[in-house]
């Protein structure tokens, strides 16, 4: 009975980092999808906190401003962002 009441308390502390991670990744494409952006890899910590890198082709006012609404949005809880030295490319279908 112990072993289930550990068992089950771990998966309760872990449900939060899980929710702040699907909402910052929902936050995340949302914002990239209207920004029209592609030239971009990210990754998600558990916290929700953003690591995002943007190829050498995003214009630089284009690369402010999407920081700018990724740093605001309140499902976010931290960016962490950078250019690389290539773009990134989507797969065509």
């Amino acid at each position: 009975m112990r072993q289930l009441l550990v068992l089950f308390a771990a998966l309760l502390f872990a449900l939060p980092a899980q929710a702040g991670q699907a909402e910052s990744e929902h936050a995340l494409t949302n914002i990239l999808f209207d920004e029209n952006m592609e030239n971009f890899f990210y990754t998600l910590r558990d916290d929700g906190f953003v690591e995002i890198l943007f190829g050498p082709a995003v214009d630089e006012k284009d690369y402010i401003r999407i920081l700018e609404r990724l740093r605001k949005h309140p499902d976010i809880p931290g960016v962490l962002a950078g250019r690389g030295g290539k773009n990134f490319c989507s797969i065509p279908n």
